[in-house]
């Protein structure tokens, strides 16, 4: 009966851990009105290009800039269609 109940609570404790590492690809984005994401860890600037040229991969024209706080460095990015 204690090998039992041993197995169950480890099966149970892995089963936590397992949905622990898999929540965050769920979690919900903040996006603004362009399909950037927004956070308080970087800064984010809306750009406008021809569309279909680099880093426009959607097509659309538009893509995001983000500035990292800590860094300092920018990155680019397509932004998601909404």
């Amino acid at each position: 009966m204690k090998r039992i109940v041993v197995l169950l609570s480890v099966v149970a404790m892995m089963v936590v851990m397992m949905a622990m590492s898999v929540a965050p690809a769920f979690a919900l984005q903040r996006m603004d009105l362009w399909g950037c994401r927004l956070s308080d860890k970087f800064y984010t600037q809306n750009e406008s290009i021809y569309p279909g040229s680099d880093p426009d991969r959607n097509g659309d024209g538009k893509y995001c800039s983000y500035m990292n706080w800590d860094t300092g460095k920018w990155r680019n990015a397509d932004n998601r269609l909404l």
